[in-house]
């Protein structure tokens, strides 16, 4: 059995399908609104970590219907990091290779249908609670043109959010904000800037490529100052 919240919340019978059947045999559709729900109005941390492996695993090869960044927050909220450190290990090794496979493949939906764009991808593990110096140092060393594409990307949409000392806050960054401080840091570095001004021919034109270059000029402002404040 897997307890619901008693207040009504959650139907009666919400969860009878996710142990009717083997672990290995649940449809990852089906565990949609569990995964919303997990630990909060469905199920303890043990139910949780039995269906945690196919959830995972769901998320790197379907679609999914909500934002990954709820799923991945479930990490967090169930304190893994406190875990056996075999546990600990496992998650770590499944994080860096699911952001792998995202650097490495453009378009991102392609590759991983649940992610919308490589910032979905490192939000979600901002979400779980691990720090992104790791992960975007795999960025820096991954010179793949997938992986300058994903750059060029990410300056094109998010690149103005960074003025004025500023980072990315919305959305499922607000609880994230030392991972957020991490990418502003990676993303204004000298080397970073560099490189997406060596890549800039890989700018796609989707109806948003106007938005590049007053980005790109946003975040080199941002890093002259903070080059002539050291100085």
């Amino acid at each position: 059995m897997i307890e619901i919240c008693p207040c009504g919340c959650t139907k009666p019978g919400a969860t009878t399908h996710l142990v009717a059947v083997p672990l290995r045999e649940l449809r990852f559709a089906d565990l949609a609104d569990y995964s919303f729900s997990a630990m909060t109005t469905q199920g303890s941390l043990d139910e949780f970590r039995y269906l945690m492996p196919r959830l995972f695993q769901g998320v790197a090869e379907e679609p999914y219907s909500y934002n990954p960044e709820i799923l991945f927050g479930k990490l967090n909220y169930a304190k893994w990091m406190s875990w056996h450190e075999d546990e600990v290990a496992a998650v770590r090794t499944y994080l860096q290779a699911l952001w792998q496979k995202g650097l490495t493949s453009f378009s991102i939906k392609d590759h991983l249908p649940a992610f919308f764009e490589e910032e979905t991808l490192l939000a979600s593990i901002a979400q779980a609670g691990e720090a992104l110096e790791p992960y975007l140092q795999i960025w820096t060393e991954t010179r793949t043109e997938e992986a300058d594409q994903h750059l060029i990307q990410f300056v094109t949409m998010y690149g103005e959010e960074f003025s004025l000392g500023q980072t990315l806050h919305g959305a499922f960054w607000e609880n994230s904000k030392s991972q957020a401080e991490a990418l502003r840091k990676w993303l204004l570095h000298p080397n970073t800037l560099q490189r997406v001004t060596n890549a800039a021919s890989l700018l796609r034109n989707d109806g948003f490529e106007h938005l590049f270059e007053p980005a790109l000029k946003v975040l080199r402002s941002q890093s002259s100052s903070i080059l002539e404040r050291a100085s």
